[in-house]
């Protein structure tokens, strides 16, 4: 791929790749972000950082990560000049996955802290236990909210006993051969997940400037007979409900069963999610050619707003009305720049009935301003 970039100067041509596989391992560790994880799932939460060339029997994988979910995700990194970046290092993750299976969420505990106290550690970071970077980390902008790690540890302890571990494999450009080893492995597969994460890097000499171009490939689409492709689970109304109410209280089954009722009535099209630890529904807006996922309700009791869809599809009015609507109530708190995230509405403001129906009307305002687009 080539790019040209057009200043003062003239025109120039950028230039492609990366040093060694370690500098991509570091812009990963310093920016998880770099990993497209909403074209894996929409709802599906930020990742830290908890670990650079973890040590396993097998080896070291590259790093490892976790969410709000309490879901493990390991990055093993190769370039394409490596002859490993074909089909060995799928066995190689494979075995890294098989050696965390017999984990348990005190060694998650201890393998994050032991990071966090290593020169590695991001700043913010540096010298905290895991409960204090998943506070830090899950609600940076909101301090009533309450994080629960007790909750948070039963759900890593119950992801690794069901084997539900994301695994990835950064690569540059990755080679056909690994493309459809990939989608074999995932349209196979009914507990863990497998995806390439393709990264191109540019870097433009003049200004120092880094450019990535993300993608992901493995994603394997259902097949007619519905039978075991990747993603594993398919949810409904009974599997949403039914895993809600064996998995929260009542509070939480309460307003998730409203907000669910509110976008099932607005919705356009019924969109259930396909995650594999927990089930989502989609809040869809149609208006003629266009088609915006606005928000999304989990099982986990999250709701997110899709502000990077609707800053990319319908432009900043929108957004910005929008977020104002939602930063009026009363502990509801966002990201300065919310064109690229998909954040979530602080618990607190769920929790109360009258905090909650504000936030729906917030909503609804968006839903009415895009079908009047």
């Amino acid at each position: 791929m080539k790019i040209l970039i057009r200043d003062k100067k003239g025109i120039r041509e950028l230039d492609e790749g990366y040093a060694s596989e370690s500098e991509m391992q570091r812009f990963l560790m310093e920016h998880a972000d770099l990993m497209p994880m909403e074209d894996i799932d929409l709802s599906a939460p930020p990742l830290l950082c908890i670990g650079w060339e973890v040590g396993v029997v097998s080896g070291a994988e590259d790093l490892l990560y976790i969410d709000a979910n309490g879901m493990l995700t390991v990055v093993e990194t190769k370039l394409r000049k490596n002859p490993e970046s074909r089909r060995e290092v799928v066995g190689q993750i494979l075995e890294y996955a098989a050696q965390m299976s017999t984990w348990t969420s005190s060694d998650v505990e201890r393998q994050a802290e032991t990071f966090f106290a290593s020169k590695h550690s991001p700043k913010q970071y540096l010298g905290h236990s895991l409960r204090q970077a998943m506070e830090a980390h899950v609600r940076p902008d909101d301090a009533e909210e309450v994080f629960d790690h007790d909750q948070f540890l039963d759900a890593v302890q119950a992801n690794i006993e069901r084997g539900h571990i994301r695994l990835v494999i950064a690569i540059d450009e990755p080679p056909d051969p690994l493309i459809k080893t990939v989608e074999f492995v995932n349209r196979f597969s009914m507990h863990f997940e497998l995806y390439l994460v393709q990264l191109k890097r540019f870097t433009d000499s003049h200004s120092g400037a880094d450019i990535f171009v993300p993608a992901i490939f493995g994603k394997v689409a259902p097949t007619p007979s519905g039978e075991g492709p990747r993603p594993s689970r398919f949810w409904d109304y009974d599997s949403f409900f039914e895993e809600l109410r064996d998995s929260q209280d009542d509070t939480v089954i309460q307003y998730v069963t409203v907000v669910y009722e509110e976008f099932r009535e607005w919705t356009d099209e019924e969109l259930w999610g396909s995650g594999i630890t927990y089930g989502s529904f989609n809040l869809v807006v149609l208006n003629g050619d266009l088609r915006v996922n606005m928000a999304a309700i989990t099982t986990s009791g999250i709701l997110y707003v899709t502000f990077e869809q609707l800053a990319s599809k319908v432009g900043e009015e929108i957004v910005e009305s929008l977020k104002r609507d939602l930063e009026s109530i009363d502990g509801v708190s966002l990201p300065a720049d919310v064109s690229r995230r998909n954040p979530r509405v602080p618990e607190v403001a769920l929790r109360d009935p009258t905090r909650l129906r504000a936030v729906l009307s917030a909503i609804k305002s968006a839903v009415d301003s895009v079908h009047a687009l």
